[in-house]
């Protein structure tokens, strides 16, 4: 193949690349230029997707409706005997304050949870640090625990992610 051959194919594939350069930048699909969307149109869109459509008259009455339901449950929790609210003091009663300081180690803070009976296994909880990473972000701080913590919830809290 020579000089001439080969300038003659390069600028072939130059203006072959062109076209079809002009042609995908110009030719955009799936768009329609006289596209306009209709209340009947979006109705039927939103209803086809499980989506509810309510007109504003609709919308106010659910929300008066609503608002009746809220006040009728407040009353009758008003009624309520005062048993639920000694529950509710013993729940709050046993609220540990964690503190924790710089040089304590994942088994340390382990044992304090459990003398404080908020988990029930010192190696099982520092087993579960270790496993899932927590025991190298372990914050300094005082974070309050309970005992109805799951090992998650309170890894989260004391690494504060």
């Amino acid at each position: 193949m020579n000089k001439r051959n080969t300038r003659a194919f390069a600028f072939g594939i130059l203006i072959a690349v062109i076209a079809f350069g002009t042609a995908y930048f110009l030719n955009k699909p799936g768009q329609t230029p006289n596209r306009t969307i209709d209340e009947s149109s979006a109705k039927k869109f939103l209803q086809a997707n499980s989506y509810t459509v309510l007109t504003n008259e609709e919308y106010t009455l659910l929300q008066q409706t609503d608002a009746k339901d809220q006040n009728e449950n407040k009353e009758v929790k008003e009624e309520e005997p005062a048993e639920e609210n000694t529950e509710q003091e013993e729940e709050s009663q046993k609220v540990y304050q964690l503190t924790i300081e710089s040089g304590m180690t994942p088994g340390e803070i382990a044992s304090l949870l459990e003398k404080a009976s908020v988990i029930d296994q010192a190696a099982d909880f520092g087993n579960y640090m270790e496993e899932y990473g927590y025991s190298k972000k372990i914050q300094l701080g005082t974070f309050e625990l309970n005992h109805n913590m799951s090992y998650k919830e309170i890894a989260k809290i004391i690494t504060k992610s």
